[in-house]
């Protein structure tokens, strides 16, 4: 018999899993990096987080609760998977996260409190920071914004136009149109806002030196590069807006408008679970918040849509 109720054995449990999870992808972290001194770094992380899940197994033996076989978590292992294909560096971000979502999680748990497990965790986080993890960071974030921008507007606009009851060659041509147009329009933007960056910069450097300044030097070459971060940008977004069309260029007419919201919310999904790997919260939670929004975003342009075809007494 347990020596505490359902909700106390729940919690000892969740964090017992949690920090097991954490030494087994800390530990696989180190034998994937190839810098010696990193992978230090994740081995006194992945022993630390030994020591934090024997202390929540020894607290639920004193509870007489079972302890079960540990088995790896879904989200250990993509990150492990990612880490294998992309390098140690990539995940880090979102291995960052969960330290911070585990040091807030204990906050309100007086035993983790007790042990000094939030300080502990806050230390795991700053340890795994480096000079370059908030420009990684922040790439993982653009990328997945990027295509999430083309796949939400693409498709709103799409099923504004569907809620016209206009024919399906419109709509198709609606969806090519709104790819191209929003592609170009963010690869510029991206470009505009690099080589302004770019040339503030050199005209700072020329300030200084008083002659003509070297655009390799490094406040110049950390703005960017105009044209790579232009075609990065229009490859996203096209990349989005290709996933609700392709089933109207693909499918028989009486499947096409249902294939494209089938596809695109399992795309939705997809980038919330994308998501899940640096906000902390679970692939679940994420991928249908991120359904839920894109739906919601595009039951107001087929209303529009609709409420205009009826106003203006059809197309």
């Amino acid at each position: 018999m347990s020596g505490v109720d359902a909700a106390e054995q729940a919690r000892l449990l969740s964090n017992w899993r949690a920090e097991c999870d954490s030494a087994e992808l800390y530990a696989a972290l180190a034998r994937l990096e190839r810098d010696p001194d990193r992978g230090d770094v994740y081995l006194r992380l992945a022993a630390a987080e030994r020591r934090h899940a024997a202390f929540w197994e020894e607290r639920l033996r004193t509870a007489h609760c079972p302890v079960p076989p540990f088995r790896l978590s879904l989200r250990i292992r993509i990150l492990v998977l990612l880490a294998r294909r992309f390098g140690t560096r990539f995940v880090v971000p979102s291995v960052i996260a969960r330290e911070l979502k585990e040091r807030d999680g204990y906050a309100g748990q007086d035993d983790a409190q007790a042990a000094g497990l939030p300080s502990e965790e806050h230390g795991h986080a700053a340890a795994l920071r480096v000079g370059d993890q908030a420009a990684i960071s922040s790439n993982l974030r653009a990328a997945v914004l990027g295509a999430n921008d083309g796949l939400a507007s693409n498709f709103c606009l799409m099923m504004g136009v569907a809620g016209a009851q206009v024919s399906p060659s419109i709509v198709l041509l609606t969806g090519i149109a709104g790819l191209l147009g929003g592609a170009c329009s963010m690869a510029l933007g991206e470009w505009l806002s690099v080589t302004n960056a770019r040339e503030l910069a050199l005209s700072v450097l020329e300030r200084k030196i008083s002659e003509k300044p070297d655009p390799t030097h490094l406040s110049v070459a950390s703005a960017g590069d105009a044209v790579g971060a232009a075609g990065f940008s229009f490859a996203l977004f096209a990349l989005g807006a290709l996933v609700p069309l392709l089933p109207v260029c693909l499918l028989p007419p009486p499947l096409r408008i249902g294939g494209s919201i089938a596809v695109t919310a399992i795309a939705f999904f997809g980038l919330g679970l994308a998501t899940s790997l640096f906000n902390g919260r679970s692939a679940l939670f994420s991928g249908l918040r991120q359904i839920a929004f894109g739906a919601a975003a595009a039951l107001v342009t087929w209303l529009a849509g609709r409420a205009f075809s009826m106003l203006a007494g059809g197309i």
